[in-house]
């Protein structure tokens, strides 16, 4: 049994008066805000990680930040049972203010060292690993640290010397790493004295922040996403001068690993194209696997509006990527709502059941930080919202018409044919043999029109026929809709 989704058209034969349509989204609200002191200015799920546990719960690893000096950047975690209520345990690992906190403390950081954006993923033996970004601005260090641990909760730096990427601005990759890293860059610099890596090793794992890092069970590789940073000179036609990086501009590239220790070469993976703004760029890209597909949760980042949204991306094998909706997926908030300029997905989804939940991070100020007009005091906090399973894009039919879908013949292998749709008005079908001619009393005009909203419309002829006579043969599925939107079929 399989699903044919329609992120691609690689399974139709045709189709018309069908247009790809996100899946409904509901927006829960905020489900974890700062609330304690240890939160600092900023708690943040944005690049976090949401780990299942043994027993059913889940752990979320956050950033904690404190941007007015000296600034502080803490890694810290919270635990839920069902995604939307989080508890804050005090780990008794660092302290904040005198209190005790939820903040984490690897060993092996230096004292004071700024910590930020963890990823964590549990191994096949049953351990732990995690990766986050050292901001070590007084000793030019900003680079991705590797961390082990046996419970998710004691953490070791493996080598702060061996780091996954470095940022350009690291004391190994160069001096103003904004500009001369990216670019063949002259070792001459101010860190060259300390240097200790090879130039193009280091300047080989280059990388910008906002990583996510995955265990891939079918590959048994660590895979890495994260952001490349192209040069952007004021002629390039992609320049934006308030942005608060305005030199570079932020694409998409991956990195595999077997131990998560040595990485790959980039492999750049999305690049804005002529059919996007030329100010738009990419800013992160987290990744939710299913059988077949891989979804991506891409950072939208209008760099001139300065506002950032999350756009579905999808993959059948995470090196080719399909924008075919290009936008904001989960809808930001109005003008007096927290999350009314940007939206930071978090890692992956949390399976409920009847529903798909998604962190994120949203923020009421620009991305350079300016807040608009109508807005007198930053907000952020995480939000989640929910997903129907399988429903994150569908074939919609246009107003007033018949939208018509064909398939490619194939192997029917589920008992019977069944759809995942939205009907309003109704949604007719017709079996056909490989070479197109419809089976005898499996023609349109036998067939039983499915309505309603449901995952598992069965289709069915006069007589309460079914396709099951027809399993396990080579057959093709003609369906016509009108008003209602198709998400998938189940062959």
């Amino acid at each position: 049994m399989s699903k044919v989704f329609f992120y691609d058209d690689r399974d139709l034969a045709g189709k018309s008066n069908l247009e790809l349509v996100p899946g409904p989204v509901e927006k829960l609200g905020v489900v974890m805000g700062q609330d304690r002191p240890s939160d600092l200015q900023r708690a943040s799920c944005f690049a976090g990680s949401v780990v299942p546990l043994d027993d059913g719960r889940y752990r979320l690893y956050y950033s904690a930040s404190h941007w007015d000096p000296p600034r502080v950047f803490r890694l810290a975690v919270a635990e839920s049972a069902d995604g939307l209520h989080w508890e804050k345990p005090d780990l008794g690992q660092v302290d904040w203010q005198g209190a005790p906190t939820n903040h984490l403390w690897p060993a092996g950081m230096p004292e004071g060292a700024r910590c930020t954006q963890p990823q964590v993923v549990r191994l096949p033996d049953g351990s732990w690993r995690m990766w986050f970004w050292w901001h070590g601005h007084e000793t030019g260090h900003i680079r991705y640290v590797p961390c082990e641990s046996v419970d998710g909760l004691q953490w070791r730096v493996i080598d702060l010397e061996r780091p996954a990427i470095f940022h350009p601005s690291d004391r190994e990759v160069g001096q103003n790493g904004w500009v001369a890293g990216l670019t063949a860059a002259s070792p001459q610099d101010k860190f060259a004295d300390q240097r200790t890596w090879d130039w193009m090793e280091a300047k080989r794992l280059r990388s910008n922040d906002a990583t996510y890092v995955y265990y891939d069970d079918i590959s048994g590789k660590l895979v890495m996403y994260s952001v490349w940073l192209l040069p952007n000179y004021p002629e390039s036609g992609h320049y934006v001068p308030h942005d608060n990086a305005p030199q570079v501009r932020r694409i998409i590239h991956r990195r595999e690993s077997d131990d998560g220790l040595a990485w790959s070469d980039p492999e750049l993976l999305l690049v804005p194209d002529e059919y996007d703004p030329p100010h738009l760029q990419f800013y992160y890209l987290a990744v939710e696997r299913d059988p077949d597909w891989h979804l991506g949760f891409l950072g939208h980042y209008r760099c001139w509006e300065q506002t950032m949204d999350i756009e579905l991306c999808f993959s059948r094998d995470g090196h080719n990527w399909l924008r075919p909706l290009r936008g904001g997926w989960v809808p930001r908030g109005g003008v007096d709502e927290i999350d009314y300029f940007s939206a930071y997905a978090a890692n992956r989804l949390l399976d409920r059941g009847d529903r798909l939940l998604l962190l994120y991070n949203g923020g009421n100020f620009k991305h350079n930080w300016e807040l608009p007009e109508s807005v007198t005091e930053r907000k952020r906090a995480n939000f989640a919202a929910a997903i129907r399973p399988g429903r994150f894009a569908g074939l919609r039919a246009t107003e007033r018409m018949v939208g018509s879908l064909l398939l490619k013949p194939f192997a029917q292998s589920a008992e019977q044919i069944t759809v995942d749709a939205d009907i309003q008005g109704e949604l007719r079908a017709e079996l056909r043999d490989p070479y197109g001619r419809p089976f005898e009393g499996y023609e349109f005009a036998t067939s039983i029109p499915a309505r309603g909203d449901s995952s598992e419309h069965v289709l069915t002829w006069s007589s309460g026929k079914t396709t099951a006579p027809y399993r396990y043969d080579v057959v093709t599925l003609k369906l016509e809709l009108t008003d209602g939107t198709l998400y998938s079929i189940c062959t």
